[in-house]
């Protein structure tokens, strides 16, 4: 990657040459890379008989803060020329946002064991049971909705629908929004849902080179290694953008955040994957020791009275004293208000794929201060948008923050840059054309595998 905007979206990012293969898209990719962000055509399925372009299939688990399901939204919401449906489990604020740019359908997964959290060998065969039963179900819906293409958002959603979606002829798009679990035993079922999928679409191009090694052997076979493509999500500078610093200061006053004091702030729901509670036991002990003016903002989904995790960390944070140096301030609609007035927003997660809140973040001018999860190395410390440290490395994360809150210049620059990075980089007309044109080309290899044969 090089320093500028537009080098950074260059390479195999959805480009149907480099990533999907075959000389035949050459136009479709070079329209999509240099050409205006137009509506593109429809999918030519339909005019062959199918009924909507794209069915979603998007898992939701019921959090107010969930950056996966932002992401998907916004591609739904941006995605020109497609006729949607959406296939849900939840009926939600964020279900009823879609229903302005698509057909909604609330369709149940039922997986008691999963819900229920058992992994004995008993509760992975109901589970499977489950997902037979529930690929019937889908079976049905598919049949009637007739999709040029199938989106499942996740590995609940692909695991719920890959059956159906096979057996009704659709390609198979599977979106994946993390990387692989550190030390998972379960590599041999991401390597069959590669095989199984027609495309693995992931957020960035350091995320699909490490979905690349993780599902070796398969990945390196011709036909699987060819399904791999990256297009980056979409932020809206309508949301997501910088003020003044005279608007800076409002907020603060808004948010109730402490004059005087430089303002740390970490999105996300309280959850192990999030690992607020090692950085609130590793981290800000030595913050508070180098800098008493820092104050930690945690801004996401806490409930320590009915979430054990939640509770562990308001009972460190009393255990080590730390009630001057945290605040706990729980999930809060105005996400974009609370980058605007940070001085540094801090990430300490075990794994990311494309982290939402560092792009939102650098949209909204906020200087990064964070673990080497996937992608980081490539939208932060690549442009210089602040500091990125090894995973694990609470103390040099600590430090990272402590540099980044002193250093006026950089937070002054990166106020001016970033934004400009991301409304280039995560543009929501270009990458929703791009979906758009991903979507057609994964129809057209369909439907010329299934000529050819």
């Amino acid at each position: 990657m090089g320093g500028s905007p537009e080098s950074s979206i260059a390479g195999s990012e959805f480009d149907p040459v480099g990533e999907l293969g075959g000389k035949a898209e050459m136009s479709a990719a070079s329209a999509i890379e240099h050409g205006p962000a137009a509506s593109p055509a429809p999918v030519a399925a339909r005019a062959s008989g199918a009924g909507v372009d794209v069915v979603f299939v998007i898992h939701q688990i019921g959090s107010s803060a969930d950056g996966g399901l932002r992401s998907i939204s916004e591609m739904i919401a941006n995605a020109p020329g497609l006729s949607k449906c959406v296939l849900t489990n939840l009926e939600t604020k964020t279900t009823a946002a879609w229903r302005a740019h698509a057909d909604v359908r609330i369709w149940r997964m039922n997986e008691q064991q999963y819900t229920a959290g058992d992994s004995g060998p008993f509760a992975r065969l109901w589970r499977g049971v489950d997902r037979l039963r529930n690929n019937a179900r889908m079976w049905g819906l598919l049949r009637e909705l007739r999709p040029a293409a199938v989106h499942v958002n996740d590995h609940r959603a692909f695991w719920n629908a890959i059956i159906a979606a096979k057996l009704v002829g659709a390609p198979v798009i599977f979106n994946v929004r993390d990387t692989m679990r550190p030390g998972a035993k379960s590599t041999w079922a991401w390597r069959l849902a590669l095989k199984l999928a027609d495309r693995f679409l992931v957020l960035s191009k350091e995320m699909e080179e490490s979905w690349r090694r993780d599902l070796q052997p398969a990945s390196l076979e011709p036909k699987h290694a060819s399904k791999f493509a990256y297009l980056y999500s979409i932020v809206d500078p309508a949301v997501y953008g910088p003020v003044d610093d005279a608007r800076r200061g409002e907020l603060r006053s808004e948010l109730k955040m402490e004059a005087g004091r430089k303002a740390v702030v970490y999105v996300g729901r309280f959850e192990e994957k999030k690992a607020q509670l090692p950085f609130i036991e590793q981290a800000i002990p030595k913050l508070k020791a180098e800098n008493p003016d820092a104050l930690v903002y945690f801004v996401g989904d806490f409930a320590p009275e009915k979430d054990a995790y939640a509770a562990a960390c308001a009972d460190a944070i009393e255990r080590l004293g730390l009630q001057d140096a945290v605040r706990c301030v729980g999930y809060s609609a105005r996400i974009a208000d609370w980058y605007r007035a940070s001085d540094v927003v801090a990430l300490a997660s075990q794994r990311e794929g494309l982290p939402r809140c560092v792009i939102e973040a650098l949209a909204c001018g906020a200087t990064i201060a964070t673990f080497d999860v996937c992608s980081t190395r490539e939208v932060v410390e690549a442009h210089e948008f602040g500091f990125v440290v090894s995973q694990g490395d609470y103390a040099g994360l600590s430090a990272a923050i402590d540099r980044a809150l002193g250093d006026e210049e950089l937070r002054a620059a990166v106020r001016v840059r970033a934004p400009q990075f991301t409304a280039q980089t995560f543009d929501p007309r270009r990458n929703g054309a791009r979906y758009a044109e991903f979507v057609k080309s994964v129809v057209s290899a369909k439907n010329a595998e299934g000529a050819a044969s």
